[in-house]
């Protein structure tokens, strides 16, 4: 059930201990603010599990240190957001934390607010807990959106030459909806002669009606036999240029001649074609916004933390050097 763990892992969930690592022992300090390195294990608990599952010996001990540092920065940061928060005078009313209680209780335990105490003990947190890191986390999402996401400001200008700059991107090439018989030709005269009369007998019984998808998987030796020689969507430009050739003269229902290669025989039918075309810019511009937001949002809040580092005290006791 862990309905909680989201919001409190960090400085709330079990300890969880790595190898060498005092759970209680001191991982950073910000101003006064003391982050543990079993904070830091509860944090990256479920890494660690997928870690686990992945690596082993000195490679799983790396993998580990990296997730470790990872997760200390993290905490490193977002300490030093409270410390700016309660700089700065900012305060989350009391009232905010009890309607965050009662969302909770309305929206997941149906009003009952015994079951959602219950929750927190099996979670071994008190509703103290809770409300603190409740509070913390409001306080964080708060201020970084006050110092970060409302000064992000993208020029449609910017979005624009994205556009052009990268138009490639937004290119899509002709496609045609395949589906293809293939044959061995064999190794001898006899057998080649063989094959290729087998082959112009299953384009005639194509041309005379029977469905496609049926004789290929009946007749066909390629590997896509099994469904009907389906080949789904594909630009012909990655077909051999025999195959090519032939599939681009082919209007939609239409069955190709047999097609002879160096080592096969092949018997097409293209069943729709889409032509080349550029995804126009206004389809295009909510995306690259988007991006262009995400960037400028990671630079600012990397300037931003990078400003708190120099304004508070930060000592750092585990390292990947330790």
């Amino acid at each position: 059930m862990v309905l909680f763990a989201a919001a409190v892992l960090a400085c709330c969930a079990g300890p969880s201990h790595g190898a060498g690592m005092e759970v209680d022992g001191y991982a950073a300090l910000v101003n006064s603010r003391v982050i543990t390195v079993g904070d830091v294990l509860a944090l990256i608990q479920p890494v660690r599990l997928q870690l686990e599952s992945s690596y082993s010996g000195d490679e799983l001990e790396t993998k580990t240190e990296e997730a470790f540092q990872t997760g200390l920065q993290a905490l490193i940061e977002r300490a030093l957001i409270l410390e700016e928060f309660t700089a700065q005078g900012g305060v989350i009313p009391d009232r905010f934390i009890d309607d965050q209680i009662s969302e909770i209780v309305s929206d997941h335990f149906n009003n009952d607010r015994a079951a959602f105490l219950k929750a927190l003990t099996e979670d071994r947190l008190t509703l103290d807990d809770w409300r603190t890191e409740t509070r913390n986390r409001l306080e964080v999402t708060i201020l970084r959106r006050k110092e970060v996401t409302d000064k992000v400001i993208i020029a449609p200008r910017a979005v624009r030459e994205v556009y052009d700059a990268s138009i490639d991107k937004y290119r899509t090439p002709a496609q045609i909806k395949l589906r293809m018989i293939a044959l061995h030709k064999g190794t001898t005269e006899e057998d080649q002669a063989a094959k290729l009369g087998e082959a112009e007998h299953i384009r005639e019984r194509l041309l005379a009606g029977e469905d496609f998808g049926e004789v290929a998987k009946a007749s066909s030796e390629g590997i896509k036999a099994a469904k009907g020689g389906d080949m789904g969507w594909v630009e012909p430009g990655s077909l051999r240029p025999e195959l090519a050739d032939a599939a681009n003269g082919l209007e939609p229902g239409r069955i190709s001649e047999v097609i002879p290669t160096q080592d096969e025989l092949y018997i097409l039918k293209v069943e729709a074609k889409k032509s080349a075309a550029v995804t126009p810019f206004e389809e295009a511009q909510q995306s690259i916004e988007k991006e262009l937001r995400k960037t400028e949002e990671d630079r600012l809040y990397k300037a931003w933390i990078q400003r708190l580092k120099d304004k508070y005290y930060v000592k750092v006791f585990h390292t990947s050097e330790e």
